[in-house]
């Protein structure tokens, strides 16, 4: 039969070895607490990113549209301007 210092040695080293499991399932949870806010993050960023994406194709659709309507616009206003000219500036 042991003796009461072994008993309690032998529990010490249980209590240690326990403390040591728990240290390291804790750490566990937490890096999988971390992972899982990591991946749900992610999908935020990802809907935020497709969203700006799609604003900043919008955004360059109206402005190739505006670019072309003001080249157009201007090239009526060239036009319009060459109408009063006279053919031969040197007969004015």
């Amino acid at each position: 039969m042991p003796t009461i210092e072994e008993r309690l040695q032998t529990i010490e080293q249980e209590h240690a070895q326990l403390k040591k499991t728990i240290e390291l399932q804790t750490i566990a949870i937490r890096a999988l607490v971390n992972k899982s806010t990591l991946e749900r993050l992610n999908e935020r960023y990802d809907k935020f990113f497709e969203a700006l994406i799609a604003h900043d194709e919008l955004t360059n659709q109206q402005l190739a549209e505006l670019r072309e309507q003001h080249i157009t616009n201007i090239e009526t206003i060239l036009a319009q301007i060459l109408a009063r000219l006279p053919e031969n500036p040197s007969q004015s």
